[in-house]
């Protein structure tokens, strides 16, 4: 039997630990898109790689904090956008993804905080490993979601009281209350949180009573355009797509996947330790028509790129990079062979760019990076007109990363990113 335990707006649960003023009010949690890495100024950063898991994120931390600007406001105006609220923000229509200004509008109460994410992933890593001693196999999913197998530890009857337990406990010891489903298919599981929160548990026995009047909308891993495919053939609920068997398996393994998720026959394991598949970073800002600014800016996402893939000690293979106009957007995928460097990487970024853009005079309002397809070192086969070059950029960019995981990231930059 599995289990899936959700944080309740872990964010804003964070921080009441420490502010109990906060408690019964209505709390939002704003997030902006980095507002400082694109600045000139030195900003001795660091990155946070506490946690893993399939949809747990790096983090940039600026440790001279105090001495940036306001958060929220950028030449008078309110920006960010809602990452969490409280329940007593909610309940005013306050939901994730919203404007900053826009929810202030609706509560003109409302208390608004910059994100502690050191906070953040300090909680989340000592919960894992407090559910690590408790149970035998945790998944992280996210920073405030995990899975867990229960399957020959717990016996079945026992499994609704065990977790109410373990529930009740972490609020007890880490003052985070979580809500957590049960059922014999992890994506299931999942789906039963959203109905058992919030402070909840919810067991679910028979799958197909549960998820009939379910609309597709709700189902974990069922995005926007299989949506619409759905709707297309007049399926709205999962029960519509569990009598569609035929026509889900008909659409190859992306369908049948989804069947079988949908219908809690997938038998997909809780997985322990799940490798990065990708690492990416992408940044959205208003709207630049400058060539050489936004080229400026890939000098800089290119650098972060390369320190957190360096700090991972990750051999990709697979370079993608997207570029978002006001009405329209570009994207490339490369693969390479090469021992991976900062002035490989950076080169090869510029000329996909400048291909890419072709001459366009629109404007771009974000830009995108990622390395993928990650293998073993041993396994690369480079060309022999690249690997000596590549083996003393590659040395070099490992001094590099010890003074800049010492000093912070932007303790060596190059010129093209000051000019």
């Amino acid at each position: 039997m599995n289990f899936h335990l959700d944080l309740d707006a872990f964010y804003v649960s964070a921080e009441r630990i420490n502010n109990h003023t906060l408690n019964g009010k209505p709390v939002a949690i704003g997030g902006r898109s980095d507002p400082y890495i694109f600045s000139k100024e030195r900003l001795n950063r660091d990155i946070i790689f506490q946690n893993s898991g399939a949809f747990v994120s790096a983090v940039f931390v600026d440790k001279n904090q105090s001495n940036l600007p306001d958060y929220f406001k950028d030449e008078n105006k309110i920006r960010g956008i809602v990452t969490t609220s409280s329940y007593e923000a909610r309940s005013y229509g306050i939901k994730t993804g919203m404007s900053i200004a826009e929810a202030k509008n609706r509560c003109k109460d409302l208390i608004v905080i910059k994100p502690n994410h050191v906070l953040y992933h300090e909680l989340s890593k000592q919960l894992r490993e407090y559910m690590q001693t408790h149970i035998p196999t945790i998944e992280q999913f996210s920073i405030d979601e995990f899975f867990g197998d229960l399957s020959g530890w717990i016996e079945d009857n026992k499994i609704y009281s065990f977790l109410e337990n373990l529930k009740n406990d972490i609020y007890k010891k880490f003052k985070l209350p979580c809500s957590i489903g049960i059922a014999h298919s992890k994506w299931t599981s999942k789906l039963a949180t959203e109905y058992a929160k919030p402070f909840g548990v919810k067991k679910i026995d028979n799958v197909a009573e549960f998820i009939k009047d379910i609309p597709i909308e709700k189902f974990p891993g069922i995005g926007r355009a299989y949506q619409a495919k759905l709707h297309k053939y007049k399926k709205f609920t999962l029960g519509d797509v569990q009598e569609s068997k035929t026509l889900l398996y008909s659409w190859g393994n992306n369908g049948k996947t989804i069947y079988d998720r949908v219908c809690g026959c997938d038998d997909e394991s809780v997985i322990e330790r799940v490798g990065r598949k990708s690492v990416g970073i992408s940044r959205t800002f208003d709207a630049i028509r400058d060539r050489n600014e936004l080229k400026r800016r890939f000098y800089i996402l290119n650098r972060h790129l390369i320190f957190m893939v360096s700090r991972l000690e990750l051999v990709p293979t697979t370079l993608s990079l997207s570029i978002q106009y006001e009405y329209n957007s570009k994207r490339k995928q490369i693969t390479f062979n090469r021992l991976l460097n900062e002035q490989f990487l950076i080169e090869t970024i510029i000329e996909i760019f400048e291909k890419l853009d072709n001459n366009s005079n629109s404007s771009v309002i974000k830009l995108s990076l990622s390395l993928t397809n990650f293998i073993k070192k041993e396994k690369l086969n480079p060309s022999v007109l690249d690997i000596q070059r590549d083996i003393k950029l590659n040395l070099l960019m490992k001094k590099n990363q010890e003074l800049r995981s010492k000093y912070g990231i932007d303790i060596l930059r190059s010129a093209n990113e000051l000019l």
